[in-house]
């Protein structure tokens, strides 16, 4: 004779004391009277008075205060226990003395082996406890394989954890969790994210908090928050939307709903990126008319001088019209080598047209494969000509390097121009100028599409009157 004793139950009363047992012991105990099995667990923790007693297996009720001062809420946890409990054909009661601790005790019938249910069912479904509708148990799997969005989920109950683990499946998402706000903040820091589920009642750091701290860090479009919260009172939705979350679940949370929302939340951010890459295409498609024209007339003086340079420069022309027409800058990656062939043909006409003031010095591994975004290593060249070497008389020296590091590559152009103070620095990373007016492809772009690929953009170190150095990594 024996029962079966299901994890989410016993770890949520686990969960429970150890939250509000700051010190002291922590007791488990179980022996069988009466035909069911008694699981006793407790603890010398806080307590709880009678008023807290009596509504402790309400859902979502705020409890006590823990001995910092700060409140922690009871989740679903204990409500979902003794449901399951009950519906297990048991009970689960508590008994507590403010400052002393509580003691919590669930029976269960005992189990008769014969009709016990096989151990293969148990692992196959370990968050059965989860009500789901058909619709809702259909995965959402429009993204597959390495493109699945990555989900940070945030709670301090691992119960709430597991249930979102079950909701959203590792085919369609790249879930990761965390049990705290600090660590989810370390984490964050770590690779790109693609949304941000928190729950509002944690102690330490709430998800209000949290999402103050992560807005601090990224725009709405650049990671959205998704906040669970058990209340759905007006005041505590407002005050989520003015902590900067983009949406909120309210608990018991509806599996479809949930799921619903992560995809559209998502596919913001997909979107976000996608009209990100296009600008980048779009503005680079825009030649600058004076560029053109000052190219179109090089070629015309050199075909009255120097046939063969003539011919090499209206071949690099082409070159760098076909390769900024071309549609693959719309593509998240394209090889290294493509994005060299523009930098090469951008680099040649301006050497035609300005001689000596421009020296160029490359440090590429022709063999390396590299796939990088497009349109990140002709904004830093142009910059460095452009507003670089050619803001000085006599010109200057522009080096550009791709090194290999095994697991990523370091791209960086430098050239010993006129340089920058930390004012300008901080200009040339903003999507408008002073004046208000829109930028061309600049800096501000690429710096923006590194940030969403690989969660850090554009490293600039520049003084001025001795030259700057821009810097970026890319994933291999």
């Amino acid at each position: 004779m024996r029962t079966r004793i299901g994890s989410s139950r016993y770890c949520s009363l686990l969960h429970n004391a150890v939250k509000f047992t700051n010190e002291g012991m922590i007791h488990v105990r179980a022996f069988v009277k009466d035909g069911k099995v008694h699981i006793e667990i407790s603890d010398t923790g806080i307590g709880m008075d009678e008023q807290t007693v009596s509504r402790i297996f309400l859902p979502y009720e705020q409890g006590p205060s823990d001995e910092s001062g700060k409140a922690t809420g009871l989740g679903l946890g204990l409500a979902i226990t003794k449901q399951l409990v009950e519906l297990h054909g048991g009970s689960l009661s508590v008994t507590s003395t403010p400052g002393q601790g509580s003691v919590f005790v669930f029976t269960l019938p005992v189990a008769d082996i014969e009709n016990e249910i096989p151990d293969s069912m148990i692992e196959e479904n370990p968050a059965s406890y989860v009500a789901a509708s058909a619709e809702a148990a259909a995965a959402l799997s429009e993204y597959k394989g390495s493109d699945r969005p990555r989900i940070l989920a945030v709670d301090d109950d691992p119960v709430n954890l597991r249930v979102l683990q079950s909701v959203l499946p590792s085919e369609s998402y790249e879930l990761a969790t965390a049990v705290s706000g600090a660590e989810a903040l370390s984490l964050l820091e770590q690779g790109n994210w693609d949304l941000l589920i928190a729950d509002v009642m944690m102690p330490g750091m709430s998800g209000y908090e949290l999402a103050r701290r992560v807005r601090e860090l990224f725009s709405l479009t650049e990671l959205p928050i998704l906040l669970l919260t058990a209340r759905s009172r007006t005041e505590d939705i407002e005050a989520g939307f003015r902590a900067g979350a983009n949406d909120y679940v309210t608990k018991p949370v509806d599996s479809l709903e949930l799921k619903s929302r992560v995809r559209a939340l998502t596919e913001v951010v997909r979107a976000a990126r996608n009209q990100t890459r296009m600008e980048a295409a779009w503005l680079q498609a825009q030649i600058r008319p004076h560029f053109l024209f000052n190219a179109l007339n090089s070629i015309s003086a050199l075909s009255e001088i120097d046939i063969r340079q003539m011919q090499a420069l209206l071949e690099s022309f082409g070159q760098y019209l076909r390769t900024s027409f071309d549609f693959q800058n719309t593509d998240q990656l394209v090889p290294l080598q493509k994005e060299l062939e523009l930098v090469r043909a951008y680099l040649y006409i301006e050497k035609v047209r300005f001689g000596s003031r421009i020296h160029v010095e490359w440090n590429v591994d022709d063999n390396l494969k590299l796939s990088i975004p497009p349109l990140t290593l002709q904004p830093l060249v142009e910059n460095a000509v452009r507003h670089g070497v050619l803001a000085r008389k006599q010109g200057g020296r522009i080096a550009i390097t791709v090194a290999d590091m095994g697991t990523h590559a370091v791209v960086s152009v430098r050239d010993d121009g006129i340089g920058m103070d930390e004012d300008v620095i901080r200009q040339v990373l903003q999507k408008k100028d002073m004046d208000g007016r829109r930028k061309g492809i600049g800096l501000y772009n690429t710096n923006f599409r590194l940030k969403q690929l690989y969660g850090e953009g554009l490293q600039i170190v520049s003084n001025p009157g001795q030259g700057t150095t821009i810097t970026f990594s890319v994933h291999k």
